[in-house]
């Protein structure tokens, strides 16, 4: 019964989302970023954690595609809402994104206000040991001018409930 609840609510949350999500058995794929992979939390943990990572090469004149992974790395099903995460697609600025020479890459998208708390229907669960992707495509929401290297950090767990883990360096080329 558990696992048609999980089922549902997921079928429920791709149908109603812009971005396309795929929830993964056991630990996500492990993808290289520019200096190391994805290191991910131990059991002992007892938060929900995002993940970043981001394939190279990039070029300023594609797209940005980064896979935003929640990992819950404990022995209990975990919740968290969808809201501030790329789950709903550029609705908020969720990521801190900086150039190496310290400017701020500029957030384009719209920012939604939000009913407080959350409605249930904006959660996503979490088994244990199992995790939550999505692929988002971060020019359709950020302004990348320039090359060079990047630092991507997520910052929106005060809203979502996922804590920020490790960002990663990402390098643009022209």
């Amino acid at each position: 019964m558990r696992n048609y609840f999980t089922i549902t609510l997921l079928l429920a949350t791709v149908i109603s989302s812009t971005v396309s999500c795929h929830m993964s058995k056991n630990r996500p794929e492990k993808t290289d970023t520019v200096s190391k992979k994805l290191e991910f939390p131990s059991a002992s943990d007892t938060n929900l954690v995002a993940l970043l990572s981001i394939q190279q090469p990039l070029h300023l004149r594609d797209s940005i595609l980064l896979h935003f992974t929640v990992f819950n790395p404990t022995e209990d099903t975990l919740r968290f809402t969808k809201y501030h995460t790329p789950f709903e697609g550029f609705l908020n600025n969720y990521l801190t994104i900086n150039h190496a020479d310290g400017s701020e890459v500029t957030y384009i998208g719209p920012m939604a206000k939000r009913i407080m708390p959350p409605v249930p229907e904006s959660y996503l669960v979490v088994a244990p040991h199992d995790s939550l992707s999505v692929n988002i495509d971060l020019k359709k929401g950020y302004r990348f001018e320039k090359k060079g290297m990047y630092r991507i950090q997520y910052n929106g767990g005060n809203v979502s409930g996922i804590v920020s883990g490790k960002g990663i360096n990402a390098v643009i080329e022209e």
